[in-house]
């Protein structure tokens, strides 16, 4: 599963905001985008995403181009450095929310929520609303939610950035774990 962007730019009311641009993300790979506040990553993953059309270029998702294909017939998910979770919603349905949109069979559900839980430590909060969850079981919920969808692609747009330092430390070596046993 290769996602690479060929010539792909980004025009907001005449202003370039991504110059035409490169890159491609193999399979397997973690990689990462650095740059100073207002660079365009958020920008650029919001392209890669399909959430935004890219002015000139192409995005292509294994060998296909998905450049005009909406972004809920993309196998992509984004988690956001707000704790983006429905507050009315328990972690089991907050979870379980993507793959009822996607019409997955109720027990294929129950198993994935499941499963995804317990690689997240999420189970014995299934019960729970996010208000109830420290910061970092909320973000924890949110990424559970992008990891359940099986997407072949998760961007992460500064998903530490609102935890404190000792949660921010302790995901970022997690993450990469999780990522893996996925």
């Amino acid at each position: 599963m290769t996602l690479e962007l060929k010539g792909v730019s980004k025009v907001v009311e005449g202003q370039t905001h991504i110059y035409p641009t490169d890159l491609t993300l193999e399979k397997g790979t973690m990689n990462v985008l650095l740059g100073p506040t207002l660079s365009g990553k958020t920008s650029l993953m919001r392209l890669m995403a399909g959430l935004d059309v890219p002015a000139t270029g192409q995005i292509i998702w294994q060998g296909k181009d998905v450049t005009g294909m909406r972004v809920q017939d993309r196998k992509v998910a984004m988690v956001y450095q707000q704790f983006i979770n429905y507050p009315s919603m328990s972690v089991y349905d907050n979870i379980a929310s993507p793959m009822k949109l996607m019409g997955v069979d109720k027990s294929e559900i129950d198993r994935r929520v499941r499963e995804t839980a317990e690689l997240m430590k999420l189970t014995p909060m299934l019960d729970r609303k996010p208000l109830e969850l420290s910061g970092g079981q909320q973000q924890r919920c949110a990424l559970a939610r992008a990891l359940v969808k099986n997407a072949g692609l998760v961007l992460l747009d500064e998903p530490l950035a609102n935890l404190d330092y000792k949660l921010r430390e302790e995901l970022r070596i997690e993450i990469p774990k999780i990522f893996e046993e996925s």
